[in-house]
């Protein structure tokens, strides 16, 4: 794999700064994360190990071709990465 791309998606706790990831941001294990408390950001995992945004991860992974459905997030701030706009 080359260049830079997205990897899988996360939930950093706000608090802590611990980052999980996951298949789905809504899967039971990541839901389950997000109701212990701590506020989570979702997000996702780049190929080099770094939690990004929505926004941010939707932009690496619209330069890196990985964009394979629309799910409404498109246009929001400039694009909204979502698990489901990946496979």
């Amino acid at each position: 794999m080359t260049g830079h791309r997205i990897v899988c998606a996360a939930n950093r706790k706000r608090f802590t700064g611990e980052v999980v990831l996951g298949l789905r941001h809504w899967d039971a294990f990541m839901h389950r994360m997000d109701t212990e408390g701590d506020p989570v950001d979702q997000g996702f995992i780049d190929n080099e190990g770094r939690f990004l945004g929505r926004v941010e991860a939707w932009k690496v992974a619209e330069a890196a071709g990985q964009i394979v459905r629309r799910v409404g997030g498109d246009h929001v701030d400039g694009g909204t990465l979502y698990s489901e706009n990946l496979y």
